[in-house]
């Protein structure tokens, strides 16, 4: 049954007391210690740039809201033995499964009378405040009547950081629904939720008795044939959730990586190998077949790297967006140039706004290969 706007007001304010109690305090150690900072935007905001005590990172606290923190999600390796050990193996135990998508986090709320997505770290997102804004993905009559609640979701498509697309501009799935007070609502009340205000869900499929291990890893194997980065795993009251991510996956991420190798931390390649070797055995999968797509992953991306390099462009990823607001570029410009080079390729105007194209480009890849291509030498 769905949580009362009653009960969800009474959560909410027991939620901010305790806060209260204990925030004010760990805020101002926090900002000495160098863990959050205050940011003035559209709104002031503490950001929470580190785990401080209980407050983990990436909460926002305003001057009417606290926003938590996205928990981290463990990863399950194994099935059976991962399902048993972090959700448990009851006959009567239900779980719901929903396909893991492979966008950008954020958790979008209300906030001072205006609708805002933060990042997993903390930051609001201009590119996709903009979007949360918009009428087509229907998040203002959502907050009219559910001011307090966050959505939690993934969005992909043209977006700045996921691969761009022909078949539509952006989706947001919305993954969980925060009732304002770190609690997560039902996975059954959620799709309900979602379904009446017309908000896309992440894709469910379906519901399962918890130690059915045949049919959930009939479905793994369903979802890594369709190259699915894989599926979450959640009690039917939403207190126990993991993931597990399909072999196929793994190698697709490692073959779009590896073009921009040394800017990505070794431990993005050693976990990806890591997992997708325990799933490739537990499942008695082609070992032979999956070396050779690993292989080719790794040497297909990095000549994919050589060759942008060599040609003068760098080391790089192109994408492309659609936004009605110049500020939004603005904004956008600004907090990618601390970590990577922009370079636009186009800039258009189209249906009210203005389509862009660009480039990242990863400076620590580039210079490695523009000194290993024209002979500089090394040593190891």
């Amino acid at each position: 049954m769905e949580l009362t706007k009653a009960k969800s007001l009474e959560a909410m304010k027991n939620f901010r007391e305790n806060f209260s109690a204990v925030g004010n305090n760990q805020i101002s150690h926090a900002m000495k210690k160098g863990k959050a900072e205050r940011l003035k935007e559209d709104i002031e905001y503490v950001r929470f740039r580190e785990e401080a005590g209980k407050i983990t990172r990436g909460t926002v606290v305003t001057k009417d809201k606290v926003i938590l923190g996205f928990e981290h999600i463990p990863r399950i390796f194994t099935l059976a033995k991962g399902l048993e050990r972090n959700i448990g193996s009851g006959n009567d135990g239900e779980v719901y499964i929903e396909e893991k998508i492979d966008g950008f986090n954020l958790r979008i709320a209300k906030v001072e009378g205006k609708i805002f997505a933060f990042s997993r770290g903390g930051f609001i997102d201009a590119f996709a405040t903009e979007k949360a804004r918009g009428d087509e993905l229907g998040f203002e009559r959502f907050f009219s009547d559910y001011p307090d609640y966050i959505l939690c979701g993934e969005m992909i498509g043209n977006t700045p950081y996921t691969t761009p697309t022909k078949k539509f501009d952006v989706k947001l799935f919305v993954f969980d629904i925060d009732a304002g007070n770190g609690e997560y609502i039902p996975c059954a009340e959620r799709y309900a939720i979602l379904k009446r205000y017309g908000i896309e869900s992440v894709p469910q499929l379906g519901k399962f008795k918890v130690n059915d291990v045949k049919r959930i890893g009939a479905l793994a194997l369903v979802l890594n044939k369709a190259n699915k980065e894989g599926m979450v795993i959640k009690s039917a009251d939403r207190k126990k959730t993991v993931k597990f991510v399909t072999p196929n996956a793994d190698i697709e991420d490692i073959a779009k990586c590896a073009k921009v190798m040394f800017d990505m931390p070794l431990g993005f390649y050693v976990q990806r190998v890591f997992r997708s070797g325990i799933f490739i055995k537990d499942f008695g999968l082609n070992q032979k077949e999956y070396a050779k797509a690993l292989g080719e992953a790794f040497y297909s991306g990095l000549h994919e790297g050589i060759e942008a390099v060599g040609d003068g462009r760098g080391a790089e990823e192109v994408f492309e967006i659609f936004i009605k607001d110049p500020k939004t570029w603005e904004t956008i410009r600004h907090h990618m140039s601390k970590e990577v080079k922009l370079a636009v390729i186009f800039r258009r105007q189209e249906d009210g706004g203005e389509r862009i194209g660009f480039r990242k480009i990863y400076q620590k890849t580039t210079k490695k290969i523009h000194d290993a291509i024209t002979g500089k030498g090394e040593v190891d």
